[in-house]
């Protein structure tokens, strides 16, 4: 999607939107033959996307990781909600810290940061400190650039190992 198209969506009206939501939902849902599920947090937007798959498919499962750093307030709410399977890490998140490194300040500077610490490509340091217009700049952000020389890990791996390795 390029810029103009980016542009007219985020201009039309919320029920051309929600129409348009939901015919998105019936092809995910379509294609992968109903063997879907929703991924939940609990947060507002993965709340707004659950009930809107469930007005199209009031059965398709959600499935909310306990990562141990939500809120107690999500938590809770969490348990109100039907059909939300529990999961829980293989990794605490102190055994990431430990092992991988800190996702700060975002997880893409943090990505940035690590391969700019660990990469053996000058090519990738450059484009790391440096970035490169052309192609959408990928590159440390000056107010992080400090942070190449902290005496702890950065790392983006968090989420892989506390929500996606399941």
């Amino acid at each position: 999607m390029n810029e103009k198209e980016l542009q007219m969506m985020q201009n039309m009206d919320l029920g051309t939107k929600v129409m348009k939501s939901k015919l998105r939902i019936r092809q995910w849902y379509n294609h992968f033959t109903g063997n879907v599920y929703v991924a939940f947090s609990g947060g507002k937007d993965s709340t707004v996307l659950l009930d809107l798959v469930r007005q199209e498919f009031p059965d398709v499962p959600a499935v909310f990781v306990q990562t141990g750093l939500q809120y107690p307030e999500v938590r809770e709410f969490v348990k109100t909600v039907d059909n939300v399977i529990t999961i829980k890490p293989k990794m605490t998140f102190k055994e990431i810290i430990e092992e991988h490194g800190y996702p700060i300040p975002t997880k893409m500077q943090a990505q940035y940061i690590e391969q700019y610490r660990n990469t053996g490509s000058n090519k990738l340091k450059k484009l790391r400190w440096e970035g490169e217009e052309k192609y959408g700049n990928y590159k440390i952000s000056e107010q992080w650039k400090f942070l190449v020389d902290a005496p702890f890990k950065i790392s983006d791996k968090c989420c892989n190992y506390m929500k996606k390795n399941h």
